[in-house]
């Protein structure tokens, strides 16, 4: 049966205050602050982590931003997932490390001249894309290896409102589809009601009737999303909304995720700027909440647009009583516990978790928006056009995950 997950708009604030209440009525005072089972919230983060690390996922997220030719919002707004999740990637307990002094980052840049071709080119090329080619309804795309690009293609099955693009196996030499192809699944892109597009992802394993894996409906402009994503264990249902601020080159998005039948709650709130191009700042607060306790996140961080490394701390509170801070500016991140608290192993292996799903989150409803529409973009230095997709290290690291730990290390 599946694990329901929700999401909502608005992000709760904490307001306990148990050791006040405890002094009111004469009780004794709580120990040292801690968390009441570090294991249990790092599968938890995991568990919702694991939703998009299947390869039908993988392929999608490399083959998503091929459906259109990649104009400026299309391509910024890659560029934020692509920053979004390599940094999720690189400090990840669940992730290899990221080699810090090679000079490489998760993800590389097309050569200089070459970009993202697609199909759906007659829609608007400015600041978003919306709905879906009107001369294209009906048609299955499927990929050409000598171009590198999706064709239109003889096939049926397309809906008659919309688009199919096929999706393969990926080779782990080049990153994109491997030769000969080998089909695993599509995604329909149709129209829906207020120029809105519906996206639906379906798996086709070769010894198993199709199923579908991800549902959902983006607003013109890509000011929302809603609907489903799930590996087939877990289900989270989407609900997620966008919005350009009154302040130029800046981005908030609030998403909530509530696990049925888990007592867990997962509500996050990010605001992107990027005042003058050379830098992108993030400022991110995470709450997640199960069993009676509220472990809160609440991060700045300065990413570099060229060199993807970044600064900044996290501060991480328990029951709204400061537990530690999550320091981030040299090769790993570095833990420091609040007065009167131990870190435990498991507990690093904790805070590393919250620092990744942080990004990890933000990144992920991201790409979510590729296939359909771009959002108004937080402006930098230089478009990034990845090089097939963008998280396609991160995605294939995330694919690899369960090969490598099936139990949560240190924890």
């Amino acid at each position: 049966m599946h694990r329901t997950v929700a999401l909502t708009l608005a992000l709760a604030a904490c307001t306990r205050g148990p050791t006040d209440a405890a002094a009111r009525l004469g009780q004794p005072a709580p120990g040292p602050v801690q968390l009441a089972n570090p294991t249990a919230t790092f599968n938890q983060l995991q568990a919702i982590s694991a939703v998009t690390s299947t390869p039908l996922f993988e392929s999608f997220t490399v083959l998503a931003p091929r459906f259109a030719a990649a104009g400026n919002a299309m391509t910024r707004s890659l560029a934020l997932a692509t920053l979004s999740l390599e940094l999720a990637a690189r400090y990840s307990p669940w992730h290899q490390r990221v080699p810090g002094n090679d000079g490489r980052s998760l993800v590389s840049p097309l050569p200089k001249g070459e970009g993202i071709k697609g199909v759906r080119t007659n829609l608007p090329a400015g600041d978003g894309i919306t709905g879906v080619s009107t001369a294209a309804l009906g048609t299955t795309f499927v990929w050409d290896p000598a171009t590198n690009s999706y064709v239109a293609s003889s096939d049926s099955g397309a809906p008659a409102n919309g688009e199919r693009f096929m999706l393969y196996a990926l080779s782990q030499r080049t990153g994109l589809p491997s030769v000969p192809l080998t089909s695993i699944g599509y995604v329909d892109l149709t129209d829906s009601s207020a120029g809105a597009t519906g996206v639906t992802l379906v798996g086709t394993p070769a010894a198993e009737p199709p199923a579908t894996y991800a549902s959902y409906s983006v607003a013109a402009g890509g000011a929302s999303l809603a609907g489903f994503v799930t590996d087939g264990t877990t289900r989270l249902d989407l609900n997620v909304r966008a919005d350009s601020t009154t302040s130029p080159g800046t981005l908030r998005e609030q998403t909530a995720i509530a696990v049925a039948g888990q007592d867990l709650q997962v509500d996050e709130s990010v605001t992107v700027s990027g005042e003058n191009g050379d830098t992108v700042r993030m400022t991110t607060d995470l709450r997640v909440a199960s069993g009676g306790e509220v472990v809160r996140a609440a991060g700045d961080v300065t990413l570099d647009t060229t060199t993807h490394l970044g600064s900044g701390q996290m501060a991480v509170s328990v029951n709204d009583s400061a537990f530690a801070t999550i320091t981030l500016g040299g090769p790993d991140l570095a833990f420091a516990p609040a007065p009167d608290v131990t870190l435990s192993a498991a507990d690093e292996t904790t805070l590393r978790a919250l620092f990744s799903t942080s990004f990890e989150l933000f990144g992920t409803t991201r790409l979510l928006l590729v296939p359909a529409t771009s959002t108004p973009p937080v402006s930098l230095r230089t478009p990034f056009v990845p090089q097939s997709s963008a998280s396609r290290s991160y995605a294939r690291a995330r694919a690899a995950r369960s090969l490598r730990m099936t139990t949560p290390r240190a924890v």
